[in-house]
């Protein structure tokens, strides 16, 4: 009896932990879909249609980083989503619901300093053709790479 109920037990354990790292995976990868969907959508330049695609998680993330370590973009649109209380449990099963929200957000994260010399706003490198956060692994490029 003690053996069957600490498999229950496990088993319920075990599926907290998969439902808890599977839906905000779900959602970060539906973020990604609605980043290339704003800012690579089918009339956009080839090579920045690339870049986005090659980026993937990486144009808010770190590659060779834990998933919570985020670049200068990712941390901007974390900010923005906790300051303006952008619900995205509820945005992920509806996102037409809150379409607007999230327009908003990445419109405001736009305006702000990407740390970027030549590109001063996260916007003015999207505008570039330049991925927000910087390189296609997350990471910060040097300003030669920059100018490009």
């Amino acid at each position: 009896m003690k053996s069957s109920l600490k498999k229950v037990a496990c088993g319920a354990v075990a599926m907290i932990i998969v439902a808890n790292t599977v839906a905000p995976a779900m959602a970060v990868s539906k973020l990604k879909k609605a980043f290339a969907t704003k800012y690579a959508p089918d009339d956009a330049d080839e090579d920045f249609k690339g870049l986005v695609k090659k980026a993937g998680c990486y144009a808010c993330h770190v590659k060779g980083e834990k998933k919570k370590v985020r670049n200068d973009y990712g941390k901007a649109l974390e900010k923005a989503f906790e300051k303006n209380e952008f619900p995205l449990k509820d945005w992920e099963k509806d996102q037409e619901k809150y379409a607007d929200k999230l327009e908003e957000i990445f419109k405001k994260v736009e305006g702000e300093k990407s740390g970027f010399e030549k590109h001063k706003t996260f916007g003015d490198r999207i505008k570039a053709n330049l991925l927000p956060g910087g390189d296609v692994e997350g990471k910060k490029e040097t300003d030669e790479k920059e100018d490009k």
